[in-house]
């Protein structure tokens, strides 16, 4: 039975891995901004997509947990600038010593990049105002201290 092989995951590592998805997908869009000149939403979008499937990949190809945590951070901190949240720690541990599965660790990782980041519009329509830089990177800050 396909049930019975199910993984529990503690629920901080799981709060621990949405943390770091959160913060794949703001990296992405902090690479399409920096990409894109103005506020062309669709073009940032784009852009966005583009960033997340590169991070994708280099999830995807991960052969361990360490390997996982390595490749994605990496590739996400230097495209951005951004450094990975403390509060993922626990779940880069885990997936780093094999204490949760590489492929669950993998599907975790994917699936909560995919949530969108509260810096970006919730809807790209046009005529909306962008958040500025500048305050998305004072948030940042304070949220790195």
């Amino acid at each position: 039975n396909y049930f019975m092989n199910v993984e529990k995951i503690e629920l901080a590592v799981v709060k621990s891995a949405i943390e770091l998805g959160k913060w794949l997908n703001l990296a992405a869009y902090k690479v399409a901004k920096s990409n894109v000149e103005g506020n062309n939403f669709e073009k940032i979008r784009e852009q966005k997509a583009k960033a997340l499937i590169e991070i994708e990949s280099s999830i995807f190809s991960a052969r361990s947990g360490d390997a996982l945590i390595f490749q994605a951070i990496t590739r996400a901190g230097r495209a951005s600038g951004l450094d990975a949240p403390a509060e993922a720690e626990i779940f880069m541990t885990k997936a780093a010593t094999g204490e949760i599965s590489l492929d669950t660790a993998k599907h975790l990782l994917i699936a909560f990049s995919r949530v969108k980041n509260k810096f970006e519009p919730r809807n790209s329509v046009p005529n909306e105002e962008v958040i500025e830089n500048q305050e998305i990177d004072e948030d940042l800050s304070e949220a790195q201290e």
